[in-house]
């Protein structure tokens, strides 16, 4: 299991998303600035996977993860094809990892909201359903610290 953020740490994600910032763009940026690439574009990149592609389906802050696995182990082709089993290996790792703190994947399950609704998205701003998602994608990112 990861480290657990620091307090100070997950204050500085709580107000990446206050800024506007989505889960998926916290994460992504996160690796990228730990593997040398530009943050701002990591953040572009990003930028629609937060709230499990705005519809609930799986996790910004693991999707956005993943593709920060893919800044490190992804692969181009044939000629570097054998880096698959290690990014595959890799997002197991953290699927796994990040199901220690959530029962499940799926942003809908872990808010507790369909926000693929116009219904559910205000039903997950009236009831402070993403309170808690600072906190997650902090762990993500500590989870990220073992996996790059």
């Amino acid at each position: 299991m990861a480290k657990e953020p620091s307090t100070t740490f997950v204050e500085t994600v709580a107000k990446d998303f206050a800024s506007g910032l989505h889960c998926s763009q916290v994460t992504l940026a996160y690796a990228a600035k730990k593997l040398g690439y530009d943050e701002k574009t990591a953040k572009k990149i990003g930028a629609g996977f937060g709230g499990g592609m705005f519809n609930g389906e799986r996790c910004g802050a693991l999707t956005g993860a993943m593709m920060g696995l893919g800044l490190k182990y992804g692969y181009t082709g044939q000629k570097d094809a054998e880096n698959l089993a290690v990014l595959q290996q890799k997002v197991k790792q953290l699927e796994d990892a990040f199901q220690t703190y959530y029962a499940s994947l799926q942003c809908e399950d872990i808010i507790g909201v369909n926000i693929g609704t116009p219904e559910g998205a205000k039903k997950a701003v009236e009831n402070n359903c993403f309170a808690n998602c600072p906190l997650l994608t902090a762990r993500v990112c500590m989870i990220l610290d073992e996996l790059l």
